[in-house]
């Protein structure tokens, strides 16, 4: 008669298990138990850090974007921008202003700073410029001049962009076109034509221009190292003028 298999120390699928393999397991596993935990309640700790440092913010201050410093405050508007690379650099007026979140009662919507681009281009951008916005920030033409366009082109090309952003239920905003050491003039007709017409619609127009612009359309001395984008003192200076002038369209 065979022995029972209880008789010699219990088997499974005809090996016989070693004692304390089961013991370590569980040892194992109520270790990982504890780390994963641990990790838990970390996660959530920070989680919950995050929310009160966010709460203690005040409306139109804080992080790159604003919309949490601004979601306690139910007249802030959400402003985006449509541009070439004037809004682009590190410390372009646009970042200074409203993506840094120093204008009260203005929170960032979508960033579309194409560097390059001319206004043709930038039609393919209105959906994600217009998505959600209250406001959003034209400022084009100078890729346009630059490669060959005439003043008027580049302003009608412009005015489609104000005509798609107001048909995607957003309003526009008009900027004037930086200076410029190699096209000046060009500059100033450009500026010139996107003045009138803004004022035709009864736009809001914001001037970066006039505080760094010589008389004949070139940049001051000392605010721009490429003489086509404004260095870190021009930005500054267009930054410190459209902060003001950002500030009336909360109203």
């Amino acid at each position: 008669m065979g022995k029972h298999p209880s008789c010699k120390g219990d088997t499974m699928a005809g090996r016989t298990r070693r004692p304390g393999i089961l013991p370590a397991a569980g040892a194992a596993a109520a270790v990982a138990l504890i780390a994963f935990q641990a990790a838990l309640r970390r996660r959530t700790a920070r989680r919950r850090s995050t929310r009160r440092d966010a709460a203690a913010l005040p409306a139109g201050t804080g992080p790159a974007n604003a919309r949490t410093a601004a979601a306690g405050t139910s007249t802030a508007r959400t402003i985006g921008i449509l541009s070439d690379s004037h809004a682009y650099g590190k410390h372009s007026w646009w970042r200074q202003t409203v993506v840094a979140g120093t204008v009260p009662g203005l929170r960032l919507g979508a960033y579309e700073s194409h560097p390059g681009a001319q206004t043709v281009a930038l039609v393919d951008r209105l959906d994600a410029a217009a998505h959600q916005a209250d406001l959003v920030v034209v400022q084009a033409g100078t890729n346009d001049i630059r490669k060959g366009r005439s003043p008027e082109q580049a302003a009608e090309g412009v005015r489609v962009l104000w005509d798609g952003i107001t048909a995607r239920g957003a309003a526009p905003v008009a900027a004037l076109v930086p200076p410029s050491e190699t096209q000046p003039a060009l500059a100033v007709e450009l500026n010139r034509l996107l003045r009138t017409a803004a004022e035709a619609r009864g736009m809001p127009l914001l001037d970066v221009y006039t505080p760094v612009a010589a008389t004949d359309g070139s940049w001051r001395a000392g605010l721009s190292n490429d003489g086509i984008h404004s260095n870190r003192k021009g930005s500054d200076l267009m930054a410190e003028a459209a902060r003001g002038q950002l500030a009336g369209l909360t109203n």
